[in-house]
């Protein structure tokens, strides 16, 4: 039996596909690094999860729905048919298109976040709205550019949590500096780069939780499948 491998990708959003500086991959298996390093492209950095070995568990940090109102107003009745609609027109919304913006939202606060966002700033983090284009935290663009990436994974055998149980290929959604706020014990504040910093600090964080991950299961209620969730490990520590 293999080694769990965890995989912590932070992500971008920026319009080019060729290497960049902001998409730094840390991997981790059996306590080890095995990858630790910038300069991927986002094609690039999927295919590297791709073609690992399983068992394995990689966390991205970008959304990975839209917000109900809006998928549904979409004609997305799935979380499939929102990635294909992403692939189609993402483009467009970045320019932006409303309800994306860069100056002004023009929808209310509830209208802004998905539910799981809505219970991360409950809990007193400033999570970003998908439809959020600007300043710092923002993940629009990069949820955006993402989310065709997460329809190629499925398509290749992964489970998408929470839309699918765990299985021996895992991708969630993460958030690293809320796991970083919550586990500062696997923080690396010496890391070269904030982008380094998230993604080592998730890694650490995913191997310490490897059991909670591999037990994930599927979402049931229809809200949290058509708009995905966070994960966030239980709030005990071993």
């Amino acid at each position: 039996m293999h080694e769990l491998t965890v995989i912590a990708i932070d992500w971008s959003g920026a319009r080019s596909n060729r290497p960049l500086a902001g998409i730094w991959i840390t991997a981790r298996r059996a306590a080890e690094v095995v990858v630790d390093r910038g300069g991927w492209s986002r094609r690039d950095a999927v295919e590297f999860v791709g073609a690992l070995q399983p068992p394995l568990v990689a966390g991205f940090d970008f959304s990975f729905g839209l917000p109900a109102w809006f998928a549904r107003e979409l004609g997305c009745p799935t979380i499939d048919d929102v990635w294909a609609r992403a692939a189609v027109d993402g483009e467009r919304w970045l320019r932006p298109s409303p309800p994306f913006w860069t100056e002004r939202c023009p929808h209310p606060v509830e209208q802004r976040f998905r539910r799981c966002e809505a219970r991360v700033r409950a809990s007193g983090h400033p999570a970003k709205s998908v439809f959020q284009l600007v300043g710092n935290g923002q993940v629009g663009r990069g949820s955006v550019r993402g989310m065709p990436y997460l329809a190629k994974l499925r398509a290749a055998g992964f489970a998408i949590w929470p839309f699918d149980g765990a299985s021996d290929r895992t991708v969630i959604e993460m958030y690293p500096s809320l796991l970083r706020k919550r586990f500062p014990q696997h923080d690396d504040a010496e890391a070269p780069t904030t982008h380094a910093r998230d993604a080592r600090a998730s890694a650490r964080v995913m191997e310490a939780r490897a059991e909670e991950l591999t037990a994930l299961v599927a979402a049931s209620d229809p809200v949290t499948r058509l708009e995905g969730d966070v994960w966030e490990p239980a709030p005990t520590w071993p």
